[in-house]
């Protein structure tokens, strides 16, 4: 029996292969037959992925299918934005690496994610991520259920609008697909909205270190771990495998103020040894402001 162990392709591995640059790269307007040649078979935009991922010919346009809980695409007619940008909420994907990112950022610097997204023409929305040379085009169709209920992110109360726009256009650039967006580290998201390396932290703060950061513009994220369900709180058992946005702290008892993607509008409070079970590890941006 060989000595050597054979490299695991793990989805950690495969997501920093398709994040940023690598197959992803393809994903540009007049770029789907370099797309096509890069992936390679049972990936989308290679032979086997399936007319419906990738990138249209001529107009250059992001087109997914409409991915592993939805039936079909509908168009949303609703505000693609509003002057006050509501919270971003986690649809029935399991993309919360990807959400809680984003609704900390909207809690710390909102300008950066309005920042992503620019003028629609023609129901079609430029999608600005940094650290790409070409903005992704993306129209406003997306996932529904067979009674037409939108299914993946969306505005807090709301239509898909900025979310749904921007949710797609990552979807697109890393693999051509929703399905891909379901597993992942919050860091990630972190690095695909603001274009700047990440770490996780495994030492977790108290208030005062997160109310420090807050201070500081920073935007942070917690993420659950596998035995986080045996850890109760005022909303019910935590969520395992999951990432929160940290929003806040009480420096006089110590407790530690969330927000879950799945439902934004909810602060959930936590003391400090109840975080300190049920959570894994943090993620902190530099200053945003």
């Amino acid at each position: 029996m060989s000595g050597s162990r054979p490299r695991v392709r793990t989805w950690r591995r495969t997501l920093r292969a398709l994040a940023l640059e690598g197959r992803a790269r393809a994903a540009r307007p007049g770029a789907d037959e370099r797309a096509r040649n890069l992936a390679g078979p049972g990936i989308p935009g290679g032979e086997t992925g399936g007319a419906a991922h990738g990138i249209s010919g001529a107009d250059g346009v992001l087109h997914l299918s409409s991915g592993p809980h939805a039936t079909a695409l509908a168009l949303d007619r609703g505000p693609l934005a509003t002057p006050v940008l509501l919270r971003p909420r986690q649809g029935r994907l399991g993309d919360c690496w990807l959400m809680a990112p984003m609704l900390a950022l909207h809690e710390t610097a909102p300008e950066r994610l309005r920042a992503l997204i620019g003028e629609e023409t023609d129901g079609i929305v430029t999608v600005r991520l940094p650290g790409l040379e070409e903005p992704l085009r993306v129209d406003r169709r997306f996932p529904v259920d067979a009674r037409g209920v939108f299914q993946y992110g969306r505005r807090d109360g709301a239509n898909p609008g900025w979310v749904g726009v921007l949710e797609k256009a990552i979807a697109g650039h890393i693999a051509g697909d929703y399905a891909f967006l379901q597993r992942g580290l919050a860091r990630y998201g972190f690095a695909l909205l603001l274009g700047e390396r990440m770490r996780t932290s495994l030492r977790l703060p108290d208030a005062g270190q997160v109310l420090a950061w807050r201070a500081e513009g920073r935007a942070l994220c917690a993420s659950t771990h596998p035995l986080s369900l045996r850890v109760p709180s005022a909303a019910g058992p935590l969520p395992p495998n999951h990432v929160f946005a940290v929003v806040g702290a009480d420096a006089t008892s110590g407790h530690l103020h969330l927000r879950n993607p799945v439902r934004p509008a909810e602060l959930l409070v936590l003391d400090a040894r109840s975080f300190r079970r049920g959570f894994l590890s943090v993620d902190v941006t530099a200053p945003l402001r």
